[in-house]
């Protein structure tokens, strides 16, 4: 069983006296202002990359939106001003001398692994690559593909991730650019945690024959706003943010620091406290196969079940149990979907087959295909006209065609929204950080329908 390999992983590093760390620094100093040292000790292999996530980089007059082949690809090292990252399938490595690879760590005699880079602002996920040189090859419960012991990632049992991350801050001296802006300091630890600093974990429920994490019982992560709990018998606002194909509940904390985002999202008066809910949509029967993420081979048959599926499940089950135990809006007004890529696709399924139980709804690079809705759906649920809605991909999205079809669809039927093409963004999480935080700023808790006013309101209006 996949989590038991990956647990033995683990108590294996630990009796080994494996350790690792990552230390981000501030220099003062070009090229971003500050370097990040990765240090992992292991004394039998022979070499170690790091992979999994972390990207090279390119910018925008070395990059196509339909072959990222003919992207940048630059070292850390090379960075300049308005430099990011996308998500491409890098080479199967080794791939060189034609293309190499970073992130190549340096070893000492006594099996400890090395590697500094400068790294502008952005949240990074990784792993260490032991003998192994693509990670879609190499497995967790075979030791080619660590997580790091000392930076475990948010999950709700072992091998429910397989990526550690971290967040490094904007330095405006080095790393502003006339050409784009990329800071991403949002995502980053609020001040003053007493106040502003939100709870998140991972939530086991009742759900009756859900495979994982055991049977009849599934699960989701969770935040909660700082202030929640202390005001009596108040009801909050309830966000529900779906992962992706492939990915589970704790993606979005894990990979993409939704609570922080979350956390500044309150603390600067975007959005009022919010808790926010991100359920697993694998697993759910028996129906596809058991999907764990670190057990590859057995994950290949499992097929992403349809929207509606979802939907329904959620709705006899999840949707009920959050609204039993903890303290949350039961009105559409003050309710909220949201998801990535197949997520995005289930926001969608939520807004035409669940349209009376939330009035907000963000579709971040929807990975959606026609036929889409019509004249008559319209007609037969007015509802559809009257929500709060955002549409938003990466100009390197790879969904970027299908999030425009969606769009014209909405269009030709008068359904109004708020566009977000995120200038720096594939399909990776930078993207979907950068969309959540506007589907706050912009979108979420506003008037509906969405108008071309939407997210341009005055305070106090």
């Amino acid at each position: 069983m996949v989590v038991l390999s990956a647990f033995t992983l683990w108590s294996a590093l630990v009796a080994l006296e494996a350790s690792a760390s990552v230390t981000i620094r501030k220099t003062g100093r070009a090229p971003t202002g500050y370097e990040v040292d990765f240090r992992y000790v292991n004394t039998t292999a022979k070499r170690v990359i790091i992979g999994g996530g972390i990207q090279p980089f390119t910018d925008q007059f070395h990059t196509t939106g339909t072959s990222f082949r003919f992207n940048g690809r630059y070292d850390p090292r090379d960075y300049q001003p308005g430099d990011f990252y996308v998500s491409n399938p890098s080479p199967q490595l080794p791939a060189e001398p034609a293309y190499k690879w970073p992130y190549e760590m340096n070893s000492t005699d006594d099996g400890v692994w090395t590697y500094t880079a400068p790294l502008p602002s952005g949240i990074y996920s990784f792993a260490y690559l032991v003998n192994c040189n693509y990670a879609p090859n190499c497995s967790i419960d075979t030791g080619h593909l660590v997580v790091d012991p000392d930076l475990r990632p948010f999950m709700n049992v072992q091998g429910d991730q397989v990526a550690s991350s971290f967040q490094v801050p904007f330095d405006a001296q080095f790393q502003a650019s006339p050409e784009l802006n990329t800071n991403f300091d949002y995502a980053l630890d609020a001040p003053d945690p007493a106040r502003n600093r939100g709870t998140v974990k991972t939530v086991n429920y009742t759900s009756p024959g859900s495979l994982h994490p055991a049977p009849d019982v599934h699960d989701f992560g969770l935040y909660l706003p700082a202030e929640y709990g202390r005001v009596p018998a108040k009801k909050y606002p309830l966000l529900y943010l779906s992962h992706g194909a492939g990915g589970n509940g704790a993606d979005w904390e894990n990979l993409g620091r939704m609570s922080h985002i979350v956390d500044n999202l309150i603390r600067l008066g975007h959005i009022p406290p919010t808790v926010v809910v991100t359920p697993s949509f694998y697993n759910l029967d028996a129906a596809g196969g058991k999907f764990v993420y670190g057990n590859k081979s057995a994950n290949a048959s499992v097929p992403v079940p349809t929207a509606q599926h979802v939907r329904e499940n959620f709705e006899k089950y999840l949707f009920p149990w959050v609204e039993e135990h903890y303290d949350v809006c039961r009105e559409a007004t003050c309710r909220a979907f949201a998801g990535l890529s197949m997520g995005g696709v289930l926001t969608y399924e939520m807004f035409v087959n669940a349209t009376d139980k939330f009035d907000y709804f963000g579709m971040f690079s929807p990975a959606t295909n026609a036929p889409y809705i019509g004249a008559a759906d319209v007609a037969r649920n007015p509802g559809l006209l009257k929500k709060g809605i955002m549409v938003a991909y990466g100009l390197y999205d790879f969904v970027f065609p299908q999030a425009r079809d969606l769009q014209t669809a909405l269009d030709g039927l008068g359904i109004r929204y708020v566009n977000r093409v995120t200038p720096f963004g594939s399909h990776y999480w930078n993207t979907w950080q950068d969309e959540l935080w506007w589907f706050g700023v912009k979108v979420l808790w506003k008037k509906t329908p969405s108008t071309v006013q939407t997210g341009r309101e005055r305070k106090g209006e």
